[in-house]
C-alpha cells in the first residue's frame, strides 16, 4: 500500500486529488475525494480501451493502472514535468499574463496539433479546459491530463467513428468558444493559422 500525505499533493479538483508518487517522481496518483468513483471509473475503462486498440499517448498523460493506497483506490498517470522537475504548467498560466508572446505562438501552433492528434487516434476528451492541458517545455508538447473518458450512459461514439468523429468535433468548438470569450487574442491568433 502506498502512504500519501500533503506532502505529495499536486492538485485538487471537484473529485479527485492529484499526488506526486512517493516511490517514481515521473509518476502521479489521482484519488477519489468526494465519495463519487464514476469519474475515476469512467477514466480506467476508457483508457483500458484506449491501450487495447493501440492508441499514441503523445499527446495525453499515460496511464499505468490502479494501485491501493491509504487514501483507497488510486489511478497511476504520467506526471507531465519539465526539465527541473517541476510540474508542467496549464495553458492558463501562458494565455492569462500574455507576457509571453512566443510561447503563445507556438502554444496556438501547438492547439491545432492537439485537435488532428484527438481526431486521427480517436480520443474522446470529457471537458476540454485550460487547467487540463499542460505545455511541457521539455518536450514541446501539449498533454491533457484529465478527463479522458466517454461518459455516455451508452458509448456508442466510442466504437462509431461517426459519432466519435463529431463528438471530439463539438467537445472542440466548445473549447474555442471558452478561448473567445476568456482570451480572444489567443482565439485570434488560433484562427489566423488554420
Amino acid at each position: 500500500m502506498i502512504e500519501l500525505n500533503n506532502s505529495y499533493l499536486i492538485g485538487t479538483g471537484t473529485n479527485r486529488a492529484c499526488y506526486q508518487h512517493p516511490n517514481d517522481n515521473n509518476k502521479c496518483i489521482k484519488v477519489t475525494i468526494s465519495g463519487d468513483f464514476s469519474e475515476s471509473n469512467s477514466e480506467k475503462k476508457y483508457y483500458t480501451f484506449l491501450k487495447n486498440n493501440d492508441a499514441s499517448f503523445d499527446f495525453i498523460a499515460k496511464y499505468y493502472g490502479v494501485i491501493e493506497t491509504n487514501m483507497g483506490e488510486g489511478l497511476i498517470f504520467e506526471l507531465i514535468s519539465d526539465n527541473n522537475d517541476d510540474v508542467s504548467k496549464p495553458l492558463s498560466v501562458y494565455f492569462y499574463k500574455n507576457d509571453f508572446p512566443k510561447e503563445v505562438d507556438t502554444l496556438v501552433e501547438k492547439l491545432k496539433k492537439l485537435k488532428e492528434y484527438l481526431i486521427n487516434e480517436k480520443i474522446i476528451v470529457k471537458d476540454l479546459s485550460f487547467a487540463n492541458i499542460l505545455y511541457q517545455k521539455s518536450k514541446n508538447r501539449l498533454v491533457v491530463i484529465d478527463g479522458i473518458m466517454n461518459n455516455e450512459f451508452i458509448p456508442v461514439s466510442t466504437y462509431i467513428n461517426y459519432f466519435r468523429t463529431r463528438k471530439i468535433n463539438r467537445r472542440w468548438d466548445l473549447f474555442m468558444k471558452k478561448l473567445k470569450k476568456k482570451y480572444p487574442n489567443v482565439f485570434d491568433k488560433y484562427y489566423k493559422l488554420k
